[in-house]
């Protein structure tokens, strides 16, 4: 390892971006500093070789997808994967509409770090302007939202992360993975919000709807009632349906946390019927 100590560093980048190996910033302080430093041309190229040498290899690497592939990799940030679709060796990515054009996969390790911290929020606020990108940029293909059973909005409901608990739902993810396990999740957060959330689609939480004091200035400018009014949202909340059906798991989980007012949500809105172990609980 020392002759590596002594190689000029752009060498060194040429040999990181032909060996292909993730482990090579790994073998020792020096050269783990050396590639932190280097600029985010040098990983794009690093990650389209690993994406290539996956292709070749595997039947299926080219169907996986190149944002799918290099998203797994720690480095790639949004100024590495910027300069991966600027690169003129950037794999072909097919067009939006095209029968070829997969969904992008979100890795786990995203979301891995999210728990119910300060530090971990900051994270997620990093994240979550990622995934904007991620969503928002016309040549990447639309992230699937429940990539890994919904792994993503499991751990934000977590993380007591509200704002991107909304923005995958928003973008479609669904609360119905592994037996509703977000939503058992929230519930022993003991937070009826996100319990909403992520039951009713028109949820104060899950939409921009104006708040209850803005809905009854409104009211009174067009002449309305409060109960012409509610009769409207009800009719609404119908038309809408919920994301996910309530279940008598879900009024136990809440039984067993002591969440009174999940309880008292679960039974009085959403009429769950608790079984007769439940009945037991709430009766001792």
């Amino acid at each position: 390892m020392p002759a590596l100590d002594h190689l000029p560093v752009e060498l060194l980048y040429e040999i990181y971006a032909t060996a292909l190996s993730p482990t090579l910033p790994l073998a020792c302080k020096y050269l783990y500093s050396v590639f932190k430093a280097a600029p985010a041309t040098l990983h794009a190229e690093f990650l389209i070789g690993c994406y290539e040498e996956f292709s070749r290899n595997s039947g299926s690497g080219r169907a996986y997808g190149l944002i799918s592939k290099v998203l797994r990799y720690p480095l790639c940030t949004r100024q590495v994967l910027e300069a991966i679709l600027r690169s003129p060796h950037c794999p072909y990515i097919p067009p939006s509409g095209h029968q070829e054009r997969r969904p992008t996969v979100l890795p786990k390790r995203l979301f891995r770090h999210l728990t119910p911290s300060y530090s971990s929020i900051q994270v997620g606020e990093g994240l979550l302007s990622f995934l904007h990108f991620l969503y928002d940029d016309p040549r990447i293909p639309s992230p699937d939202a429940d990539s890994h059973d919904g792994y993503a909005l499991t751990k934000a409901v977590y993380a007591g992360y509200t704002e991107l608990v909304r923005f995958l739902l928003k973008h479609g993810a669904s609360p119905d993975f592994k037996n509703h396990l977000a939503v058992i999740v929230a519930i022993r957060r003991k937070s009826l919000p996100l319990v909403r959330m992520l039951i009713e689609r028109d949820s104060p939480g899950a939409s921009s709807e104006s708040s209850p004091s803005s809905g009854r200035r409104k009211r009174k400018r067009e002449g309305g009632s409060e109960s012409q009014e509610k009769a409207s949202h009800s009719a609404k909340r119908r038309k809408l349906g919920d994301r996910v059906a309530v279940n008598p798991d879900m009024l136990k989980a809440a039984v067993k946390c002591n969440a009174r007012d999940v309880v008292e949500y679960l039974m009085r809105e959403k009429g769950c019927v608790p079984d007769m172990q439940t009945v037991l609980m709430m009766g001792g």
